[in-house]
């Protein structure tokens, strides 16, 4: 976190677990190795309990206040807690002042070399978007089947080459690119949104499995990894239903109530290609939240809303 040079990274680092997750990758943050001169950003709202502490605690860390964030959210179901999320990163990308800039979340524990493998992806390529390697770090049965859903294409053996997909949880951008599209994101980041209008400029999206970080959540409640499944399926169906006709919103609908199977396959597909057990998680865990993702999905399309009848901000 020096700044006796130039800075060349921002790294935003966006709460969604509270401590001890924080304190676990801000420790990482400060033991990199051959890190180029960066600043740590962590945005906070009133819906952080633990905020006053932290702000004591890491006086080199810059903790920027989000503008008009939402109510506390009471449950997953809730759409709030996901749309404080996206304005918490919003908010960091905002106060970021370096020219490459990274997005985390908490739970995530970035490897030793995370900010110099970033640093050096981005000044050796042209890639607007480069997105990194997902480890799995979690304990418990439910914890690694989310894993699994969320971050198993992710997983090493990683494939370096142009994806569809990065993650959010491990992304890092060249902030001229980023700053091209600020419209998309300058009120509350959506990750498919931002990506997507990068890529219509022309900006590439990057895989490598050089920038890694280990997630480590767990463990979880099944009950609540259930209703935030349907939750981020639902409200990932509601926002693409803002650039989609009605008639096309009928058919994904429909087509949704196929996805468990579809996506089963793929997960059981990389597995076998990677010769590994994915992530260790039980299949019938996985299966179960899959169907309660699609469950999401088909609602926000059928409803046209992200959660119950509410548009998100």
């Amino acid at each position: 976190m020096s700044e006796t040079s130039p800075l060349r990274l921002s790294v935003v680092i966006t709460v969604t677990s509270g401590s001890p997750h924080l304190e676990a990758c801000l420790a990482a943050l400060a033991q990199q190795r051959d890190a180029p001169p960066f600043e740590v950003i962590v945005p906070l709202d009133d819906t952080l309990p633990d905020a006053a502490r932290w702000i004591e605690s890491y006086p080199d860390v810059i903790f920027p206040r989000v503008p008009n964030a939402p109510a506390r959210a009471s449950s997953y179901t809730d759409g709030a807690r996901h749309l404080a999320y996206d304005r918490r990163r919003a908010t960091g990308l905002q106060a970021a002042r370096a020219p490459v800039i990274a997005l985390t979340e908490d739970h995530a524990c970035p490897a030793p070399d995370w900010c110099e493998r970033i640093d050096a992806a981005h000044r050796d390529t042209p890639h607007a978007v480069i997105g990194g390697a997902i480890e799995n770090g979690n304990q418990g049965a439910v914890a690694r089947a989310v894993f699994c859903c969320d971050f198993g294409r992710y997983e090493a053996p990683l494939q370096e080459g142009p994806a569809e997909y990065v993650s959010d949880v491990n992304v890092s951008y060249k902030r001229a690119a980023l700053y091209e599209v600020t419209e998309t994101w300058e009120n509350a980041y959506h990750e498919t949104a931002v990506h997507g209008a990068i890529a219509r400029r022309g900006g590439t999206l990057w895989l490598t499995p050089n920038v890694v970080v280990e997630q480590r959540r767990g463990p979880l409640s099944l009950t609540e990894s259930l209703a935030e499944r349907y939750t981020w399926g639902r409200l990932y169906a509601g926002k693409r239903t803002e650039e989609i006709s009605t008639t096309r919103r009928a058919l994904f609908a429909l087509l949704s109530t196929a996805l468990p199977l579809v996506l089963l396959i793929r997960h059981l597909r990389r597995a076998w290609l990677r010769k590994r057990a994915g992530t260790g998680a039980p299949l019938p865990l996985v299966a179960l939240l899959l169907c309660a993702w699609s469950l999401g999905e088909c609602m926000g399309y059928w409803t046209g809303e992200p959660e119950g009848g509410r548009k998100q901000g």
